[in-house]
C-alpha cells in the first residue's frame, strides 16, 4: 500500500490525498528523465505576455515540453515539486531554491 500524500485518481481526474488507490510517482525517476529532457532541449525565443510576465519556452525536436520564466542554465535546474496530470507528469525547475520554470513529462 502505498504511503500517505497527494495522488491523482484517474477516476473523474482529480487530486486527493489519503493512502487509497492511485497513482505513486517516484521522484527518482522524474529526476532522471528530467534531467534526460533538459540535456536534449534547447531554448526558443523569448517573449512577454499582456501581464509582463517573460517566457522562455523549452523545445524538443519542434515541440514545446516546457516553459521558463527566468534566463536559466538547463544543466543548472532542478527539480521542485511534480504532480500528475491527465498526460503525464508536471515538474518545477528550480534555481538556488526558487522555481524558474515549468516542464511536462510524459511517463
Amino acid at each position: 500500500m502505498p504511503g500517505f500524500g497527494w495522488r491523482y485518481r484517474p477516476r473523474f481526474g482529480a487530486y486527493y490525498a489519503g493512502p487509497e488507490s492511485g497513482t505513486e510517482i517516484d521522484r527518482a525517476k522524474v529526476e532522471q528523465e528530467t534531467r534526460a529532457l533538459l540535456a536534449k532541449a534547447t531554448k526558443g525565443t523569448r517573449w512577454v505576455d499582456a501581464r509582463g510576465v517573460p517566457h522562455i519556452p523549452l523545445a524538443l525536436e519542434g515541440g514545446v515540453v516546457g516553459n521558463l520564466w527566468e534566463e536559466a542554465d538547463l544543466a543548472s535546474l532542478e527539480v521542485a515539486s511534480y504532480w500528475a496530470a491527465g498526460f503525464g507528469v508536471k515538474v518545477e525547475l528550480a534555481r538556488d531554491g526558487r522555481v524558474v520554470g515549468m516542464l511536462w513529462l510524459a511517463v
